[in-house]
């Protein structure tokens, strides 16, 4: 019954949890709309779109963390190298917890910042500019490093399961490539490459196919019931 039971959560969380990523790349298509160089008109489009601001924020948030239990699920899979898998899986919650913390900061400037600036004398915006401009920056490399960990983190324990029957070769290359290619497209969120558009393509394209990758691992969990 516990088996059961732990196949059928964590399918339903897969499942739920790539649907609202799917949410919140609807609202980060709003965000990266504003132009950080010019700190004013970034903050006015967080104020025009403050709803879509929170859809890239919340579900963004709750979808890191329902990816838990399907990385402890591709753990307990391993039935061999377990020490390497649960050192990658260590690495994995550490990147989620990061990616967690800067969508923490992303909903402090939705919900206080950007409404907070726009009450601002155009003095005190000037002297606010840098301070937000560095508070982007550490929230971007919050993100930056929680990804970096995250996919390449559930990558590695994915591709131990290739001498392992329970997981299909092709699901296992599915998530290490679309995993890695939103890895190395999570660059972007640097500021030396905020308008690098392939990296910014790969991220988007390699974490949209990974939710698809959520839904169909979620699916077979579901089916073994």
């Amino acid at each position: 019954m516990k088996s059961i039971s732990f196949n059928k959560t964590t399918g339903v969380t897969a499942i739920f949890s790539a649907l609202l990523f799917f949410i919140s790349i609807y609202g980060m298509l709003a965000y990266l709309q504003g132009d950080l160089r010019h700190v004013s008109s970034f903050i006015q489009n967080m104020a025009n779109q403050s709803t879509k601001m929170l859809l890239y924020g919340w579900p963004g948030l709750f979808a890191t963390l329902l990816m838990i239990p399907l990385f402890r699920a591709m753990h307990k899979r391993n039935h061999r190298n377990n020490e390497l898998s649960g050192l990658l899986l260590i690495i994995s919650y550490i990147g989620i917890s990061f990616i967690l913390v800067g969508y923490m900061f992303h909903l402090a400037f939705t919900y206080f910042h950007a409404p907070i600036y726009q009450t601002m004398e155009a003095s005190q915006q000037l002297a606010f500019d840098a301070v937000f401009q560095t508070n982007i920056g550490i929230q971007d490399m919050f993100w930056l490093t929680g990804d970096l960990l995250a996919f390449t983190g559930i990558s590695g324990i994915v591709l131990l399961h290739w001498k392992n029957r329970s997981t299909p070769r092709w699901m296992i290359l599915w998530v290490v490539i679309t995993g890695l290619t939103a890895a190395i497209g999570s660059f972007s969120f640097l500021p030396e490459f905020k308008s690098n558009m392939i990296l910014g393509l790969m991220f988007m394209a390699g974490f949209g196919v990974y939710a698809v990758w959520q839904i169909v691992i979620g699916i077979s969990l579901l089916r073994k019931e």
